[in-house]
């Protein structure tokens, strides 16, 4: 099976900042593709998510991860890029740049850190469709309890761009650790019935408590993935290597093959790299 993974990250503090990593010690060091390699988990091939490293460093961060690509050990396949979309049309001239360099299939402004208003920001959504119609994957990367707030925008711009291509990132990281079901499963399902929204299965381990989580706990909200979504339209994430916070990537890994063992030997490949591969490259030469 070719795994390619829809969610990985790369870092390194000596070359840009990023401001969040002061808080979390045990990630403030560079996190390089061999890095991932010597692990002896490493994808075929991943897609490149943005670290949220300064915004000024937005298009050095893609020439980096670029660099890199040179000589990593796995393919790099793809890059989700980081635009200040909240700036409305006035982000377009970055969103046109960045069309123009090697792997960027996507963009991500993350809003799992910020108020509800800015869903339903003008502004915001502006950019938001300015890079649907650039021709972008979108990656949301959002709460739980965000999630409602999640189906305005998207109903907004399926309205405007009904062939948006649109991603929620770490299955809208659902409040394990406090066994927040309810809250979660409602409004996930009713996200599941738009057509052009797909899923991706990672950054759980981290929604439940580092230390104590095990595949049984898991397997639940992955099912529920995969029934609300079908297995066409979820895809593995590693999110590495925040996952090494809790239990590492290989673990993770495993625990998604696990819940998904039972289903149709061409929906697991589906889901582990096939889904990546149509939803992020089908427009790049899979470059």
């Amino acid at each position: 099976m070719t795994l390619i993974d829809s969610h990985l990250h790369l870092w390194d503090p000596r070359i840009l900042h990023y401001d969040w990593l002061s808080d979390v010690p045990a990630l403030n060091h560079p996190h390089l593709p061999e890095d991932l390699a010597a692990e002896g988990t490493a994808p075929n091939a991943a897609i490149v998510v943005q670290a949220d490293c300064v915004a000024d460093q937005a298009l050095a961060e893609v020439n980096w991860i670029n660099g890199l690509a040179k000589h990593s050990p796995f393919q790099i396949a793809g890059i989700v890029a980081w635009a200040p979309l909240e700036n409305g049309t006035a982000a377009i001239p970055l969103l046109r740049q960045l069309r123009t360099l090697p792997r960027v299939v996507g963009i991500r402004r993350s809003l799992q850190n910020e108020p509800d208003a800015l869903f339903y920001d003008t502004h915001y959504r502006a950019g938001l469709l300015a890079a649907a119609q650039e021709g972008f994957v979108l990656d949301l990367c959002v709460r739980a309890h965000q999630l409602p707030a999640v189906h305005h925008l998207l109903s907004w711009l399926f309205a405007h761009q009904p062939n948006a291509r649109v991603v929620l990132d770490h299955m809208g990281k659902p409040g394990i650790i406090n066994n927040a079901w309810q809250e979660w499963q409602d409004a996930f399902a009713q996200l599941a019935e738009f057509p052009s929204l797909c899923c991706k299965i990672s950054g759980l381990p981290t929604e439940a408590d580092w230390q104590t989580w095990d595949d049984e706990q898991l397997a639940p909200w992955i099912h529920h993935a995969i029934n609300s979504f079908g297995p066409h339209r979820c895809l593995f994430g590693g999110d590495w290597p925040v996952v090494n916070l809790a239990g590492g990537y290989s673990r993770w890994k495993q625990c998604v093959e696990k819940a998904i063992a039972n289903l149709h030997a061409s929906d697991k490949h589906a889901v582990m790299g096939g889904n990546a591969r149509n939803i992020y490259l089908s427009d790049s030469g899979g470059e």
